[in-house]
């Protein structure tokens, strides 16, 4: 498994960075067991020929890849890094996420070199 979950506190609040080393078409569902709100989202895709779609469910329920219709979803071409800022926080019930190569919410296509880290409260 290469997800990761890490907490730390500020004189603000308490954040957790959640990183997924490889992330692919298999779902991590309910990462934090808890609602809260993403800050931030930072994809680096070490593929040089595939675009990845990061795909989110964050309503509570089952999610099944190839099937659940994500609630987000964002992109980060070829050889690149992305990152995705939401200041005023974007609230989850449930934070779960997996990547594929196409936006179609039937594709399982396993990406390769998906990289995702979010900062979350």
């Amino acid at each position: 498994m290469t997800l990761k979950v890490t907490g730390f506190t500020s004189a603000a609040a308490a954040y957790k960075i959640v990183n997924d080393a490889d992330s692919d078409e298999n779902a991590e569902t309910d990462v934090l067991g808890t609602s809260g709100s993403i800050y931030s989202v930072e994809i680096t895709n070490s593929a040089g020929v595939n675009t990845s779609y990061v795909k989110f469910k964050l309503t509570s329920g089952a999610v099944t890849p190839g099937t659940t219709e994500p609630d987000m979803m964002l992109i980060c071409g070829p050889s690149t890094s992305e990152t995705y800022h939401f200041p005023a926080g974007l609230k989850f019930n449930q934070l779960s996420f997996w990547t594929t190569r196409n936006p179609e919410t039937a594709d399982t296509t396993a990406p390769n070199g998906t990289v995702i880290n979010i900062l979350c409260s």
